[in-house]
């Protein structure tokens, strides 16, 4: 597993871990500066994106994302995922892509997939 197959998984499992953890966790996957945008929202910094991850638990709870695909380059990043119900199911699939800095996420882009 690459160092930045591992990064996304970590990044993932940031969006369903428990609220109290949620921004110690998401630190260590990105920047302090993180960018976040998707078709519904566009946040800055970790505490911005943490409670954006909130929301999203609360929307969604029992719901988790699973990491299918990773491809990089340049301190460039894309990530195919899932995102998965209660028992496990598929309820919506994307990509993200993201820019690295330091090892970690900086600019991150999320896109839904059509059903």
């Amino acid at each position: 597993m690459s160092d930045s197959q591992q990064l996304w998984m970590d990044y993932a499992a940031c969006w369903s871990a428990d609220a109290g953890e949620r921004l110690a966790a998401l630190g260590e996957v990105a920047v302090e500066d993180v960018a976040y945008r998707d078709p519904g929202t566009e946040v800055a910094g970790l505490a911005g994106l943490a409670g954006y991850m909130a929301g999203f638990a609360g929307a969604f709870p029992g719901h988790r994302f699973r990491i299918d695909e990773v491809l990089e380059h340049h301190d460039r990043s894309l990530a195919r995922w899932t995102q998965l119900g209660e028992q496990g199911e598929p309820a919506m699939a994307g990509v993200s892509t993201a820019l690295h800095r330091d090892g970690r996420l900086a600019d991150i882009t999320g896109f839904f997939l059509p059903a």
